[in-house]
């Protein structure tokens, strides 16, 4: 009985570290390595002690005391495969833990990411949190001594371990070994006790909890920061995190809109371009070819068409579109006023012309014939 509830634990456990993981439910998440499933790396090489492992994408941060105060966190990443449990993983393969041993500690990772200045970032992560002195077992998993001291000497109680989520919307980042920058926006803190429930079962259980917190990003750039931090130095202070999401809510507008909405009324002014086949070009095919009916007659009318023709050419050009609104105008002026006005006044010069023409001619021939008398 005892062989095959341990291996119906290991299958539930299995089919659990399977499972897609909860940050596949964060649409625009722009961390890197959300999960901390891609892979991890030695953080000696900025200042960590050489044991500690840290999600590829993250940095550590963490204040440097003493062997008991604000003593280095070291950083693991649990594997459920390898501890035959997914207790101490939200979800996936592994999670992100840090801890002390006898001793406080003030420290956590960050990530820096870029975003929209001015946009409206929040940022949210599930963490655990499993402190105290005693070794508590339930169910075949560990859980938090939250129990405080009896008398004087009792080996019980609870580190006091808070924890938080927080942005920096300046996208500061510390160097290991520095305190987190003062421009960071926290969200409220959990206490360890204010996650023990009870399971299914009846055990005793520290539950997953998600923290949630948001700000408007100050530049380009954010950062967004765990921070783990226990008040008394008891044997256990270890805190889990999973499944991290950092989404833009909402982008600033205020300057891009006010820009685009002259781009709209631009258009509808281009559509005065189909006046333009109104065709002032249609006018010189109905003048030029009174020049070829007036040879003799009526030179007058075919020398105004050519001072005409400039004018509606003047008019395509001026309705083009980079002058849209007199457009409307000019092509149904031209072509009423100007051929009226002026085929009138040509046709009484041209008849004064005509008769002066003639009573010099006639003149001229009455001399002539009697010149011709007269000799």
């Amino acid at each position: 009985m005892r062989r095959s509830l341990v291996t119906a634990t290991l299958v539930l456990a299995c089919l659990l570290a399977l499972a897609p993981p909860t940050w596949a439910d964060c649409p625009g998440n722009r961390l890197a390595n959300p999960g901390f499933e891609e892979g991890a790396y030695k953080t000696e090489g900025v200042g960590t002690s050489l044991s500690s492992w840290l999600a590829n994408g993250w940095s550590p941060w963490s204040i440097l005391g003493d062997a008991t105060n604000n003593r280095e966190v070291e950083y693991k990443l649990p594997d459920a495969s390898a501890l035959g449990t997914s207790y101490n993983i939200h979800s996936g393969r592994y999670s992100q833990a840090f801890f002390t041993n006898y001793g406080t500690h003030t420290g956590g990772f960050y990530q820096r990411v870029q975003v929209p200045a001015g946009s409206r970032v929040t940022f949210s992560i599930w963490v655990q949190i499993y402190t105290g002195e005693r070794e508590l077992m339930s169910d075949g998993h560990p859980y938090s001594d939250l129990e405080w001291p009896q008398k004087e000497g009792d080996k019980r109680g609870p580190g006091n371990y808070r924890v938080w989520a927080g942005i920096d919307p300046y996208g500061g980042a510390p160097g290991f070994g520095a305190p987190a920058p003062d421009t960071i926006v926290w969200s409220e803190p959990v206490l360890d006790r204010e996650t023990r429930v009870i399971g299914a079962n009846g055990s005793q259980i520290d539950a997953w909890v998600q923290l949630t917190v948001s700000t408007v990003a100050q530049g380009e750039w954010v950062t967004v920061f765990t921070k783990g931090s226990p008040e008394f130095p008891v044997k256990h202070n270890n805190s889990f995190w999973d499944d991290a999401c950092l989404v833009v809510e909402s982008a600033p507008t205020a300057t891009p809109r006010p820009t685009d909405t002259p781009a709209p009324t631009s258009v509808p002014t281009a559509t005065p371009e189909p006046t333009a086949t109104e065709t002032p070009t249609a006018v010189p095919p109905t003048v030029t070819p009174e020049p070829t009916a007036t040879t003799t007659d009526t030179p007058t009318p075919t020398q105004m068409p050519p001072t005409e023709t400039p004018d509606p050419t003047a008019t395509t050009t001026s309705t083009a579109t980079l002058a849209a609104p007199t457009a409307t105008t000019q092509p149904t002026f031209l072509p009423t006023a100007a051929p009226t006005a002026s085929p009138a006044i040509s046709s009484e010069a041209g008849g004064l012309i005509a008769y002066g023409v003639a009573a010099v001619a006639a003149v001229g021939v009455l001399v002539w014939l009697r010149a011709r008398q007269r000799s």
